[in-house]
């Protein structure tokens, strides 16, 4: 029993050391894991965060320096007219300035009152040493003056004057050049089609009039499509992303950590005007490399065009035509190149030079991309069977590139008679409500309706590149040349002629100009060329 005893004791003595042991281990175990555990994690995480965060400011150290700002005068701003508006509804036009209501007796049209000039800002990226910039053709629409901003150096204030190169509507793209002096940094166009979903990029530009502004996000797609709201008949391909883009982007650059040039900003969704939600667009690199050369050769961009109506086909149609993909060819027009060829309504087109038409953006992209003349071969799925037609290209019709369509182009106003500096006017005294019309402004009485002074001279009207463009419009009363009273036609002539030959290089005009039914008071410069 006293052996017994004696082992039962020896027993529990080690069963307390074991778990004196074991508890010693885990507490040690339990202490050390954490610093082993967390000081690898610190480890990994802080080079690759600072390796990033090095990486960004880089590319933005590198790419700053070649984006500008561009400032754009436009015309003044039209408010279409509304003919026959129901007095009941009156009410609620009346709350907004720009709409006047005739007074007289059986005119029941809305009239817009005109607007003063324009201003808008934009973006662009320098292309080339030299002075070439890149920009969004909406950018410069309207554009009677287009200045530009410059951030290669400090102290650099000054706007340089541009000169619009070209426009190509149809994929927004414009070129502007100024002339610095000096050479600029310039930007290297990248590959878009080398891009991938999730890779980083950064966007560079003045929205909101904030310069130099950088944002960075990821590529959230590619060969995104959205309808152009300046043209109803235009798709615009690009990259979304989320790198927050806003009015005022648009034309600067989307870059890579490489600092190229992956995509030039377009746009951005903001339903119900909430602001920007992450969403933007931009126009694809390899875009611009077909256009922009092209613009600064002075090359129009003329584009194949079949002249046929396209429908897409889904899944019961694919069945129905014996196809899994391809186009529907739902009409031919009269006039147009398919007229002369042998490709008819109820083929579906399946490929075009031998390219796959997965969809109607496949078909227009690859027509629009070939030359107008350029013989191009179609395959075609006519009742179940495959056969190869050849068309020969025509042009594509101006309203579908987004251009002005012939006789339709707005002519600018100029006086009979050409003034000083491109400034034609004329004797108040010989204003007529029809002139007055012409001119966006009322008379009554043989006096501008809410002026209330005679004296002075009307401006008539400008030529395109008059230096005053932006600044004076017709319709504006002159009222001094370099603080001299003006009270006729000899006068304006005789003071500015003056001016002209004075050694200054501007002309002081003070002006009277009837805007929202109030008479203002400009005073600005005109330079002198």
């Amino acid at each position: 029993m006293e052996r017994e005893s004696m082992t039962h004791r020896h027993s529990h003595i080690m069963i307390i050391l074991v778990s004196i042991l074991i508890g010693m281990l885990v507490a040690t175990v339990a202490c050390t894991l954490p610093q082993q555990s967390a000081t690898p994690a610190m480890a990994q995480d802080t080079p690759s965060a600072t390796a990033l965060e090095t990486e960004f400011t880089r590319v933005a150290e590198e790419v700053l320096p070649a984006v500008v700002r561009i400032n754009v005068e436009s015309g003044p701003a039209e408010v279409p007219g509304m003919e026959g508006v129901p007095e009941r509804f009156r009410e609620f036009f009346r709350q907004f300035p720009w709409f006047e209501f005739p007074e007289e007796e059986g005119e029941g049209g809305v009239q817009p009152v005109p607007r003063p000039p324009r201003q808008g800002v934009g973006s662009g990226w320098i292309y080339s040493d030299d002075g070439y910039i890149v920009t969004n053709a909406h950018v410069l629409e309207n554009a009677q003056k287009v200045t530009v901003v410059l951030h290669d150096r400090e102290n650099d204030d000054k706007e340089y004057p541009a000169e619009i190169v070209g426009t190509d509507p149809k994929t927004d793209l414009a070129v502007v050049k100024v002339d610095a002096g000096r050479t600029l940094p310039h930007l290297k166009l990248g590959s878009s089609g080398d891009l991938k979903v999730a890779s980083w990029v950064m966007a560079v530009g003045a929205p909101f009039e904030l310069e130099q502004t950088v944002t960075v996000g990821v590529v959230s797609a590619k060969g995104r499509l959205w309808n152009d709201p300046r043209n109803p008949y235009n798709r615009i391909e690009s990259i979304q992303t989320d790198a927050s883009i806003n009015p005022g982007n648009s034309g600067g650059p989307l870059v890579n950590l490489r600092g190229e040039v992956v995509g030039i900003n377009v746009a951005y969704a903001a339903p119900m005007r909430t602001g920007n939600i992450g969403i933007g667009f931009a126009i694809p690199a390899d875009t611009a490399k077909r256009i922009v050369p092209r613009l600064i050769k002075g090359e129009s961009i003329a584009r194949g065009w079949l002249g046929i109506k396209i429908s897409p086909l889904n899944e019961n149609l694919k069945e129905f035509y014996g196809v899994d993909h391809g186009v529907l060819v739902a009409g031919i027009d009269e006039d147009g190149p398919a007229a002369d060829s042998d490709l008819q309504a109820d083929d579906v087109v399946v490929s075009v030079e031998g390219q796959p038409i997965m969809d109607t953006w496949d078909l227009q992209s690859a027509i629009a991309q070939s030359a107008p003349g350029e013989t191009v071969t179609l395959t075609v799925v006519r009742n179940k069977q495959e056969r190869t037609i050849e068309v020969t290209l025509g042009e594509m019709p101006a309203k579908y590139a987004g251009l002005p369509e012939e006789g339709e182009e707005a002519e600018p106003e100029e006086a009979a008679e050409e003034g000083p500096l491109g400034i034609s006017v004329m004797p108040i005294e010989e204003l007529t409500p029809e002139i007055g019309a012409q001119l966006g402004i009322k008379v009554e009485d043989g006096h501008i309706a809410g002026i209330p002074r005679t004296e002075g001279v009307v401006v008539k009207g400008l030529k395109p590149d008059s230096p005053a463009v932006g600044k004076v419009q017709p319709g504006d009363v002159v009222a001094k040349v370099n603080g001299n009273e003006i009270t006729s036609v000899e006068d304006f002539q005789s003071e500015m002629q003056k001016a002209l030959e004075a050694d200054r290089d501007f002309v002081v005009l003070h002006l009277t100009r009837v805007f929202e039914g109030e008479a203002l008071t400009r005073v600005v410069d005109v330079e002198v060329e």
